[in-house]
């Protein structure tokens, strides 16, 4: 592990040798072209006209190669402006950069912790890991979806909060700009189509809950998936409410295809954003993921189903404890997750509406251009 590390290093140094490029570039370990810098790239074309805007990320979530490291490491060497959504060795392992760097964190928010705050634990890093490949270093500025999650992130990233600034997501206005607009329709109707082939049909008069669950490392129970879908499917049978479950879980669980038992057709959505999924839904389930926030911001009903809470508050830890902050609204037992979303329990909104204005506040909308604005001072000013 280390020598991984000196190599790229020195690698990294090497690359140094070549010229500054006036240029912007997109590296990620996320996905092929992650969504908020998709939506970014516009504004930051029109605040940065004389700059080139480059891409470098992976084909598929997970799926490093060595050439794509040699490639972002010649990005990070050669640009002025290095945006990255996670942690991206090329720009952490090198002690010094000689353009600036940016953290775009791809989620709103942080329920479960991560990073320096998980360090150790079955679901984290090793603190000898997060030494060799200095985990989260090198970042200039850090850019927070909310401000409830800046002091999450200070622990997680191993920053101080005065690098932070809760400048919102690009997903944010998505999910509610007026100016998205045409954009929401098209990929809504794109998933509407995937939503009504995966169950074999199309509309449907059944109540529709989206279960999207975070993904797992190092969870007790293998197959936890399997077992809280069954648990949920069984649990809204009981009801006798003509209900479908849709789940959307990370691109790295093991998932099944569609299926229907006891009444109530399921479906694995593959290849389907979550994000656009969310307006399908009468209902959210989720459990420890920021999905929640998305929810919310797209004004659906969330419930969180935690039925190993208490393995999540020591693996990896929790920021926001959905049983302690939320009791109204999370429940371990599918049953009484089932009976809200049925209506024999009344879903308590006041409470999850008042979770998000605690934890948003003023960012609602406009975080594209506060975003771009913000990039175009800090660039001016090195």
């Amino acid at each position: 592990m280390e020598l991984v590390a000196w190599v790229i290093r020195v690698l990294y140094r090497l690359f140094c040798l070549l010229p500054l490029r006036r240029r912007i570039v997109f590296l990620s370990r996320q996905a092929e072209r992650p969504f908020d810098f998709a939506l970014l790239e516009p504004a930051l074309r029109e605040r940065f006209p004389g700059h080139e805007i480059a891409w470098c990320c992976v084909h598929e979530i997970g799926r490093m190669s060595v050439p794509l490291m040699l490639r972002q490491l010649w990005y990070a060497a050669t640009s002025e402006l290095c945006l990255v959504d996670g942690y991206v060795p090329a720009v952490s392992l090198p002690s010094s950069h000689r353009g600036k760097v940016v953290q775009v964190w791809h989620a709103p928010g942080a329920i479960k912790k991560f990073g320096y705050q998980a360090l150790d634990t079955p679901a984290g890093r090793s603190s000898r890991a997060a030494r060799a490949l200095r985990m989260h270093r090198g970042y200039d500025l850090v850019v927070a979806g909310m401000p409830g999650a800046v002091g999450a992130l200070s622990e997680a990233f191993d920053v101080p909060t005065e690098k932070i600034d809760p400048l919102g997501l690009p997903r944010i206005d998505y999910l509610r700009s007026p100016e998205l607009a045409e954009l929401r329709e098209r990929r809504y109707a794109r998933a509407e189509r995937a939503v009504a082939d995966a169950f074999g049909g199309g509309g449907d008069p059944r109540l529709t809950v989206l279960y999207a669950p975070t993904f797992r490392k190092g969870n007790a129970d293998a197959l936890w998936l399997e077992h809280a879908v069954s648990a949920l499917r069984s649990a809204l049978a009981a009801t006798g409410v003509p209900v479908r479950l849709m789940v959307a879980s990370h691109p790295l669980e093991t998932v099944e295809e569609h299926d229907e038992k006891d009444g109530v057709p399921v479906a694995f959505l593959h290849g389907t954003p979550t994000i656009d999924l969310l307006h399908l839904a009468d209902y959210v389930v989720t459990d420890y993921s920021t999905v929640a926030f998305e929810a919310g911001y797209a004004e659906r009903r969330v419930l969180f189903y935690v039925p190993d809470i208490e393995e999540y508050r020591v693996s990896p830890g929790l920021n926001i404890d959905p049983l302690e902050e939320l009791p109204t609204v999370s429940s371990v037992d599918a049953r009484a997750l089932a009976n809200s979303v049925v209506g024999n329990v009344p879903y308590d909104k006041g409470a999850f509406r008042a979770f998000m204005d605690e934890n948003a506040r003023c960012v609602l909308g406009g975080s594209i251009d506060r975003i771009a604005d913000a990039l175009a001072a800090f660039a001016a000013a090195r």
